[in-house]
C-alpha cells in the first residue's frame, strides 16, 4: 500500500497559490466584499476577506465575551469526567512541522488540554511509538501515533519493521491488542470505505481553509503593503482568536459522509488540529528596492518580492539595513489551534486505556471552545428514574428485531449556553429549536445526534458536535449496547 504524502502547511501553501497568482500573472486586487470565492458555508453572511476586517473581529469578540458571561453549569451528570483532547498533532517530526514537544506541553497547561494524541509524519529511522512522548507529563496525558497512510493511527505497541500488503492489513496491524484508526483528511477520501475503523475526523482545520484562495491571495497582497501590514499586526495583536477562526465553516461534505456510514455501523467523530505551529511569515529587507518572505511550506521557503511585483514594498523597506525585519506574524501557536477546537473525551480517569477505549465507544464530541467553553454538555439516554441511562456512542436495544416504533425511550442534550440546538435523525434535520437543552423522544430506531449552533457577528457559527446515540431493534449484547428493559 504506497504511502501518502504529507500534506504542507495550511497558510503557507495556499500563499504559494496565491504568489503564482500575483506574481505569475499581474496583480489582483481583492476588495473586502467584492471577493471571489467559493459558495458562502451554512449558517455564513460574510466572506473570510470581510470576516478579517477589524470592525468584524471586534464584533466577535464581544459576542463572545457575551456568550461566555451567560455560560452555566450543566447539571446533568453522566458519571463521567470531561477531558479536552486534541488529536492530529505535530511537533518536531519533519521539516514542514515549525514547533516542539515541549511547546505542546507548555500550551496545553495554558489552554487547559488534558491530552495530547501525537501524529507524526513517518519516514526515516524514527520510531513514532518509542522515540516519542507517551504518559502523564506535568498533568497532561500524552499518547504517540503518527499520519499514515490516510490515517490517524494510534497502535499499542511499535509496528517498526513489521509490514503490509493492503489497507485491510494495514488496519488489523494498527487495531492489534486495542490500537485506535481513524480516517484522516476525509475530503480527499470521500469514497473510502472506513466500517471497519473506530471513526472519522468529522472537522479538520487544514480542510476547513483549503479553498480559501481569495483570502490568500488578499493576504498576501496585505503582507507587502504598508497599511495592510499595520492592520494585520493589529488584528493578530487585539484579536489573535478571532483571527484564527476566520476560515471556520461548517464541512457539509465530511458530515454529510459520516451521516451515510452511520445508518449502517458505528463511527466516532473526532476533531484534528492538524497544527504545527509553522505558519510564521517573517518579512526582511534585502535592499532598497526589495524584501523577502520567509515562511514554511514543504520546508523551509524564502521568496522574494521586488517594488516591480508590489510597488508598495520600497515604502517598508524605506530608512533600514539589509536583513532588518520588518514584521514577523505568528498565525498558529499551538496555545491558539488548542482554544479552537477540541475532542472532549468522556472518561471515568485520565488514562490512555480509559481514552482508548472511550473514543472506540464515541463517548466523545468535537467542540470549537473558542466560541465558548462547551465542558459539561452531554447528550443522553434518560433512565428508568429520569437519571441518565445511555450516553453518546452507546447503542440502545429496543426490544424484538424488526420493531421500527418504540414507547418510552427519550434522549436528552443539555448545553452549558442558550444555543440553536439541531436534531439530526439519519442524517436529516428532525428539529431545530432555541434553548440551553431539548428533549427528544425516541420513538424510532435510527441514529439521533445533535449540534449547538451559537450566533456571533449575525452569523451562525457550529459550536458542539456530538457523537450519536444508536437506537437499534434486537437485543445483541457488546461494547457500548444496553438493552432498554420494558
Amino acid at each position: 500500500m504506497p504511502a501518502m504524502k504529507a500534506p504542507s502547511s495550511v497558510l503557507a501553501a495556499a500563499l504559494v497559490l496565491a504568489a503564482a497568482l500575483i506574481w505569475g500573472f499581474g496583480t489582483i486586487t481583492i476588495a473586502g466584499p467584492a471577493s471571489s470565492g467559493p459558495p458562502l458555508g451554512l449558517g455564513r453572511k460574510y466572506t473570510t476577506v470581510e470576516r478579517m476586517q477589524i470592525n468584524h473581529l471586534r464584533a466577535v469578540h464581544d459576542d463572545r465575551l457575551r456568550i461566555a458571561g451567560t455560560r452555566h453549569e450543566v447539571i446533568d451528570k453522566t458519571g463521567y469526567r470531561d477531558y479536552r483532547a486534541v488529536m492530529h498533532v505535530h511537533a518536531s517530526d519533519s521539516r514542514h512541522t515549525g514547533g516542539t514537544r515541549a511547546e505542546l506541553l507548555a500550551a496545553a497547561i495554558q489552554a487547559g488540554v488534558d491530552i495530547i494524541m501525537l501524529n507524526d509524519h513517518t519516514g526515516g529511522d524514527r520510531d513514532f511509538i518509542d522515540d516519542s512522548w507517551r504518559g502523564v507529563r506535568d498533568g497532561v496525558l500524552f499518547i504517540p501515533g503518527a499520519e499514515s497512510e490516510g490515517f490517524l493511527v494510534y497502535p499499542k505497541a511499535s509496528i517498526s519493521g513489521r509490514k503490509w500488503a493492503s489497507r485491510d492489513e494495514y488496519v488489523h496491524l494498527i487495531k492489534e491488542n486495542g490500537g485506535n484508526i481513524f480516517l484522516s483528511h476525509v475530503e480527499e477520501k470521500l469514497d473510502w470505505p472506513v466500517q471497519d475503523l473506530d471513526g472519522i475526523e468529522i472537522y479538520n482545520n487544514h480542510t476547513d481553509v483549503k479553498d480559501e484562495t481569495a483570502f490568500y491571495i488578499w493576504l498576501r497582497q496585505a503582507l507587502v503593503d504598508p497599511a495592510g501590514l499595520r492592520d494585520l499586526e493589529m488584528a493578530l495583536k487585539e484579536y489573535p482568536q478571532e483571527v484564527f477562526g476566520v476560515c471556520q465553516d461548517y464541512l457539509a461534505d465530511i458530515i454529510a459522509k459520516w451521516d451515510r456510514e452511520l445508518a449502517t455501523h458505528k463511527l466516532t467523530g473526532i476533531a484534528a488540529n492538524d497544527c504545527h505551529h509553522n505558519q510564521v511569515f517573517t518579512l526582511a529587507v534585502v535592499d532598497t528596492g526589495s524584501a523577502e518572505l520567509r515562511y514554511i511550506s514543504s520546508a523551509p521557503t524564502t521568496v522574494r518580492v521586488t517594488s516591480k511585483e508590489a510597488p508598495k514594498i520600497s515604502e517598508l523597506v524605506r530608512g533600514r539595513a539589509p536583513g532588518d525585519v520588518i514584521a514577523s506574524l505568528d498565525f498558529d501557536p499551538y496555545e491558539r489551534s488548542f482554544r479552537y477546537v477540541t475532542t472532549h473525551v468522556l472518561a471515568r480517569k485520565q488514562e490512555e486505556t480509559e481514552v482508548r477505549d472511550a473514543l472506540r465507544r464515541g463517548h466523545a464530541y468535537v467542540a470549537h471552545d473558542w466560541l465558548c467553553d462547551p465542558t459539561g454538555f452531554c447528550f443522553e439516554a434518560l433512565g428508568e428514574n429520569g437519571g441518565a441511562g445511555s450516553i453518546m456512542g452507546d447503542v440502545i436495544r429496543s426490544g424484538p428485531l424488526g420493531v421500527d416504533r418504540i414507547d418510552g425511550i427519550v434522549l436528552k442534550a443539555a448545553f452549558p449556553a442558550h444555543c440553536l440546538i439541531k436534531v439530526i435523525f439519519n442524517g436529516r434535520v428532525l428539529s431545530e429549536t432555541e434553548g440551553d437543552s431539548v428533549r427528544i423522544p425516541g420513538e424510532r430506531s435510527g441514529v439521533y445526534r445533535v449540534e449547538g449552533w451559537l450566533t456571533v457577528d449575525g452569523e451562525q457559527r457550529p459550536w458542539i458536535y456530538s457523537n450519536p446515540i444508536y437506537i437499534r431493534p434486537g437485543s445483541e449484547g457488546g461494547p457500548g449496547h444496553k438493552t432498554r428493559k420494558a
